[in-house]
């Protein structure tokens, strides 16, 4: 891969509670072509939509040329990605995006070419070469994959290490499930609710990933000098049944992590890495942080629905449980959801969706439903998680 030694700095959107860049790529026939790429620090490689790959020439041979900013970058055609795949059988930029377009995701085997500063409070992402940017905040090594470029921090809480992937694209932090389940054993007081809500309920999806997926809230993360505060985090549910992974193990987890420098316990997101200015010098082994909003212990509070996209339209997966009994009363898994307070939810993006359902602990919502063709109405009480 290739890459000029010019610094830039781009603006961010956020689509999905995830962050968005613009790429200009050249064309096979010369002309500019401009994407919203995905900043996927999570993943190994260049990945662009199936019509995209075949528009620039990629699946014939050629070499992938885009600019960001003022950086012009080229990547071997063998190493970008036809397609971002399916989930739940859909395509994977259409489940997590739509109705915002996406074509191309921004990995970290780019992002590791150079030092970067991640801004959410600016909206900005900066790219310079390595050793030029000023670091401001509290240095924490990293370990970086030098083909990936995938990184990760030690996490501690109290004696336990948590090695997790840094990934800012993604809206929430997920643990394994065994993980979480070791936690809890020893803290209890840990434990939140059962089933994926609000910006952990981030694939919507109808996968046990989120709906049979744990709540809890980490109180005092350290991460070298720095203390993050009450942290919520998902420890997953299965994907292949109890029964399934005690044979398999964590599938996910374990195809997940391959490209990370080390095995790894899961990602730190932006529910957390979103209060600070990031910088990471890969090439130092470095981080810094600093931090430019409080954390907020209340950033799942509202109401306890595990949703699954379905079209332009939403479903409820799961309905959230804490201690056994269900959050919400009067909601079965599998009604739809058409409004909530008179605002419709078909043709709504996710952010919209976890924003509407948000609210203080006390507030209720009223959501319009329907169940087998039947509409119904539910006063559904915002609880705290």
């Amino acid at each position: 891969m290739a890459s000029d030694a010019a610094t830039t700095r781009v603006p961010i959107v956020y689509g999905s509670q995830r962050p968005l860049v613009e790429l200009v790529f050249t064309g096979a026939d010369g002309r500019d072509r401009h994407v919203l790429a995905w900043v996927n620090m999570g993943a190994p490689a260049v990945v662009l939509s199936k019509s995209l790959y075949r528009e620039l020439g990629v699946r014939a041979g050629r070499d992938l040329a885009f600019r960001i900013g003022a950086l012009g970058i080229t990547v071997a055609a063998a190493s970008v990605t036809d397609g971002p795949g399916e989930l739940d059988g859909r395509d994977l930029f259409d489940l997590l995006f739509a109705p915002r377009r996406v074509e191309a995701v921004l990995p970290a085997s780019v992002l590791r070419r150079f030092a970067i500063a991640l801004d959410p409070a600016a909206r900005t992402l900066t790219l310079a070469p390595p050793g030029n940017l000023k670091p401001t905040g509290v240095a924490i090594p990293i370990h970086v994959d030098p083909v990936s470029g995938i990184a990760t921090v030690e996490a501690h809480l109290g004696d336990r290490v948590l090695p997790l992937v840094l990934d800012a694209g993604a809206p929430y932090t997920w643990l394994r499930g065994s993980t979480a389940a070791e936690l809890l054993r020893s803290h209890p007081d840990w434990y939140q609710a059962n089933g994926a809500v609000g910006r952990s309920n981030l694939a919507m999806a109808d996968l046990g990933l989120e709906q049979d997926g744990t709540l809890l809230r980490l109180p005092d993360l350290a991460i070298g000098d720095l203390i993050l505060p009450a942290v919520g985090a998902l420890g997953t549910g299965s994907m292949l049944g109890r029964v399934g992974d005690a044979f398999a193990g964590e599938l996910f987890w374990d195809l997940w992590q391959k490209p990370a420098p080390i095995p790894v316990v899961g990602w730190l997101g932006g529910n957390a890495l979103s209060d600070f200015r990031l910088t990471i010098d890969y090439a130092a082994g470095l981080s810094y942080w600093q931090r430019e909003r409080p954390a907020d212990p209340h950033d799942l509070d509202g109401i306890g629905l595990t949703l699954v996209r379905a079209g332009d339209a939403y479903r409820v997966g799961r309905v959230a449980e804490r201690d056994g009994r269900r959050l919400v009363a009067g909601v079965e898994p599998g009604d739809r959801l058409i409004a909530a307070d008179g605002r419709p939810f078909r043709g709504m993006p996710p952010e919209a969706v976890w924003e509407l359902l948000r609210g203080r602990p006390g507030t209720v919502r009223h959501l319009d439903l329907e169940r087998d063709g039947r509409p119904l109405q539910v006063a559904a009480p915002a609880v705290p998680f």
